[in-house]
């Protein structure tokens, strides 16, 4: 009997050591699962995040993609357009004045544009059907009438008369930032802007024959600039009627005055380009006495780094009042947002900034998505700036 004891140990013994190995294993395999599970819901979790996001971004894109006729066309203008052209929009910096655009480009390019325009105008028509009738009372190639002038306005400037501007000084604890979206010729370009969610100031391109309408879209429009043309040191993309170097008086006071016939309501205008007219004292001496006359504020674009447009505007008593940032030299998301932020601490150090851009399809991104940055600053019209 003694000797029986030990084996029936030894069989349970034997027994319960393989059920803790079991019940090891099966813990064990639990644990996996487990883990399994657990890394399964997590990748699941990230994978539909991952979908929202994209189509959340499918959605914004499908939106902005929604698309006149009109905007199609000059996607597809860019789109043909092989050669790299830098923006004509001249940067005041130390490569301003090199050429932008190589010659044996220029001819394809200037085909692309007139297939473009002709385009353009075809949907536009359809767009506008009346609007020969408003053109056609003011021809765009041919100035208006105007009085004869006087004997001394032939010969000589007027300086230092009481502006008949008068820029109001608004009284804000909140720095001020207007931004300015330039070379606007189209409604579906001005839609866009106003898709953007705050105040966001238009510059329109006066009429000519490849955009007519530009005077009509600025009718029911709140505030508006003329982006008035002037000479560049390149002038291959040159819009017609650019007021240059060695101009008369009377040629830029009946440009002025055709303009202002155009736009009888908008008391603001941007120069164009402009690196060549902008330096040059004695036409700017002639601008800006028609500009007063016909009771319009200048805003320097600074093209140029030899601009004389603060020392004419003193001699005429209209203030001064300028350009701080280019936003979109570079088609690209950060460097316009860096330009904007540029922009907010300017305004922050002074008190009020002017940051210029436009209507690229990125440039219009980037300020819908921006509007985070400009929680400490007010968005206003130019003519609501704070002006010394």
């Amino acid at each position: 009997m003694t000797k029986r004891k030990p084996q029936r140990r030894r069989k349970s013994s034997k027994k319960n050591y393989k059920i803790s190995t079991i019940n090891k294993f099966l813990a064990l395999l639990l644990f996996s699962l487990l883990i399994t599970l657990a890394t399964y819901f997590i990748l699941l979790k990230n994978h539909n995040e991952k979908i929202d996001d994209l189509e959340k971004s499918k959605k914004e894109n499908t939106e902005y993609s929604k698309e006149s006729n009109l905007d199609k066309i000059l996607a597809e203008y860019e789109k043909n357009l092989k050669t790299t052209v830098v923006d004509k929009y001249e940067e005041y910096n130390k490569d301003l004045e090199k050429e932008y655009i190589h010659q044996k480009d220029f001819e394809k390019v200037e085909e692309v544009l007139k297939e473009k325009n002709t385009k353009i105008q075809s949907v536009e028509k359809k767009v506008f059907p009346n609007i020969d009738k408003f053109i056609t009372k003011e021809k765009i190639e041919e100035y208006i009438p105007l009085p004869p002038l006087e004997k001394n306005e032939k010969t000589e400037i007027i300086k230092n008369e009481k502006t008949i501007i008068k820029s109001p000084i608004i009284k804000s604890n909140r720095q001020k930032l207007a931004i300015v979206i330039d070379d606007v010729t189209l409604q579906s370009q001005i839609n866009h802007i106003k898709k953007i969610g705050y105040v966001v100031n238009i510059s329109l391109m006066p009429p000519t024959n490849g955009h007519k309408y530009s005077a009509v879209i600025a009718q029911n429009l709140p505030f508006a600039l003329v982006h008035f043309p002037l000479q560049a040191t390149v002038s291959n993309f040159e819009e017609d009627y650019t007021l240059k170097v060695g101009d008369s008086y009377e040629k830029i006071e009946k440009r002025v005055a055709q303009i202002r016939k155009w736009y009888p309501k908008l008391n603001y205008t941007n120069n164009h380009t402009g690196s060549v007219f902008t330096a040059d004292k004695t036409s700017m001496e002639y601008l800006i006495k028609a500009l007063k006359k016909y009771n319009f504020t200048f805003i320097d674009s600074r093209t140029t780094s030899k601009s004389v447009v603060k020392e004419v505007t003193k001699e005429f008593g209209m203030p001064y009042i300028a350009r701080n940032i280019f936003l979109d030299n570079k088609k690209d998301f950060n460097y316009i947002q860096n330009q904007l932020k540029k922009a907010i601490r300017i305004a922050k150090k002074t008190g009020s900034s002017i940051a210029i851009g436009h209507p690229y399809p990125i440039t219009m991104k980037v300020l819908r998505k921006s509007k985070h940055l400009l929680k400490d600053v007010d968005l206003v019209y130019v003519n609501e700036l704070p002006i010394n």
